[in-house]
């Protein structure tokens, strides 16, 4: 896979290909920053560090209820489900420009640089299919395509806007199981001018303070219920992310012993998210429990480490962790690792979950 297209599938499937940049590619260019280290970048209004504003994007949900797809019936869900995945936008992104240079990464991917000189380069897929990738730069537009790869078809612009103070990224997927091409909008503010590439893999600290400290230039969050990641972390003790965490070794203790009863004294009433559904109740997230529970004789859920940003002044937490999961029963043998995110509301009665879904699938 070619740079661009490493590049689009980072952004447009939140997929981080084995066809990036090589260990020797790497020290190549590493070997090129120092001997430009006092060459200076470029004045461009793409310069910096991003952090997503989930209030003024695309509701990823939305953008997914509306599109139309001729898959059959039966593997709807599944394609859906998929998309949405490979629709959503990563929390962070850095952009350095040096004249027609790019070096880009994101919070879902290492940096990788690549030349926006217009110039359409082709390359024969593992298929035998020609693809065709391309960028260029106009003023403070950046656009990337990919076209000719099947469901490897899409395009993806970036747009410094209010003077520099944000960016606006508009992905396209283009698929023959789409009837018409989808298309979602990410607004992103900056957060600081110059470009920071340990954000691919940043994990904020499990303790607030120093998740606080690092979040410092984020704006004030927002007051229209928006927990995102734009909204700024507060600074909240150590002793509620150890609670937190305690809390989530409970919930995946609960989920392998089958006992829904414990498990369900984690959630509110009514979830704001369930995975793919919107204000489900409490009692049809049981349900659904318990019909997954009848399904499997055997659950292992194992959770790792969890990050975990307070939100609105310490009122509400997102957490997010990766999990590997192994379900087998007499018709039924899954196993995989996705990432997943919950989020959690302080209340008289303690923390408790106001929405669960995957962010990824891993594998």
């Amino acid at each position: 896979m070619s740079k661009l297209r490493f590049v689009i599938a980072v952004w447009v499937t939140c997929a981080v290909s084995s066809g990036g940049a090589t260990a020797q590619q790497t020290r190549a260019r590493q070997s090129r920053a120092r001997s430009n280290s006092n060459a200076s970048v470029a004045e461009s209004r793409l310069n910096g560090v991003y952090r997503i504003d989930p209030a003024s994007s695309d509701k990823l949900y939305s953008v997914v209820a509306n599109a139309s797809s001729n898959v059959p019936f039966g593997e709807q869900q599944r394609f859906f489900i998929d998309l949405t995945i490979r629709l959503t936008p990563p929390d962070q992104l850095a952009i350095e420009r040096r004249r027609q240079r790019i070096s880009i990464a994101s919070s879902r991917a290492p940096r990788i640089s690549f030349e926006a000189d217009g110039i359409t380069r082709t390359e024969t897929a593992s298929e035998g299919r020609t693809v065709r990738t391309r960028a260029v730069l106009n003023d403070e537009r950046l656009a990337v395509s990919v076209t000719g790869g099947g469901e490897d078809n899409y395009a993806i612009s970036f747009d410094s806007i209010d003077g520099g103070r944000r960016l606006r990224v508009t992905r396209r997927i283009y698929a023959e199981q789409l009837n018409q091409p989808v298309v979602i909008q990410s607004i992103y503010n900056k957060i600081s001018d110059v470009a920071r590439w340990d954000i691919y893999g940043e994990t904020p600290s499990s303790t607030s303070e120093q998740t606080a400290s690092a979040a410092e230039q984020i704006p004030p969050a927002s007051t229209n219920g928006e927990t995102g990641a734009g909204a700024r972390p507060a600074k909240v003790g150590g002793d509620e992310a150890a609670r937190l965490r305690t809390h989530l070794d409970e919930w995946i203790a609960a989920t392998n012993s089958r006992d829904i009863r414990k498990q369900m004294t984690f959630y509110m009433p009514t979830l704001k998210a369930f995975y793919l559904a919107r204000n489900v109740t409490s009692d049809a997230v049981r349900a659904e429990k318990i019909r997954a529970f009848r399904q499997a004789e055997t659950i292992d859920i194992q959770a790792a480490a969890p990050e975990i940003v307070f939100l609105e002044g310490g009122r509400t937490a997102l957490m997010r962790f990766r999990k590997r999961y192994h379900l087998e029963g007499r018709n039924l043998n899954r196993r995989g690792e996705v990432v997943q995110e919950l989020r959690w509301q302080q209340t008289n009665a303690g923390w408790k979950i106001f929405s669960e879904r995957d962010v990824r699938v891993i594998r």
